[in-house]
């Protein structure tokens, strides 16, 4: 007697992802959707040409989640992309607001550096890092009460602020943050 065959865990997990995402189309659609992506994954995880399984994991994992994607848009009215919420109208890149911004940073590096060169063997950074810290979490703060960022998504201006402190935060306030809209003064008859 043989034992029975046991899907792999990577096959089971995709599986469910492409049946979950199979559920937002249609009809019949989903149904004959499901048959045609799932077929694709015992394909995928017994390739040859991909060396190691977590590698074919790895990619049947992937293909799930690209289909899981497509299927969200194909479930849409009208099978396009999501709509998105326009940002006010700005020409070009904020170059004034960036530059500034570097002014700004390369201001505090001097004056640290200045300090450290001034005072040496004493703790220079200590009355510093008080700031910077405060500093960063106002960014953070901003960024978390803001309902539109610019250039990348609210996550990456968050890293950008706590790994380069100040620029980080200068630059998030400089090009990345919307400004918000004042609302027009009402006309005079």
């Amino acid at each position: 007697m043989t034992a029975p065959s046991r899907t792999p865990p990577a096959q089971r997990l995709a599986d469910r992802l492409i049946r979950r995402a199979c559920h937002r189309l249609p009809g019949e659609a989903g149904d004959e959707r499901y048959r045609e992506w799932a077929a694709e994954l015992p394909a995928i995880l017994a390739d040859p040409d991909v060396g190691s399984g977590m590698r074919r994991s790895a990619r049947a994992l992937r293909y799930a989640a690209g289909i899981s994607r497509c299927a969200r848009r194909l479930g849409r009215p009208g099978g396009g992309p999501e709509p998105r919420a326009s940002l006010p109208a700005r020409p070009g890149f904020p170059v004034r607001r960036v530059l500034v911004g570097l002014a700004i940073y390369l201001g505090v590096v001097g004056l640290v550096v200045g300090l450290a060169a001034a005072r040496p063997g004493r703790a220079v950074l200590l009355p510093v890092l008080p700031v910077m810290v405060a500093f960063a979490a106002f960014c953070l703060i901003d960024l978390a009460r803001a309902g539109q960022v610019r250039y990348l998504p609210k996550w990456g201006w968050a890293i950008a602020c706590l790994i380069q402190i100040p620029l980080g935060g200068l630059m998030y306030l400089a090009a990345g943050k919307v400004p918000a809209t004042r609302p027009e003064p009402p006309a005079q008859p």
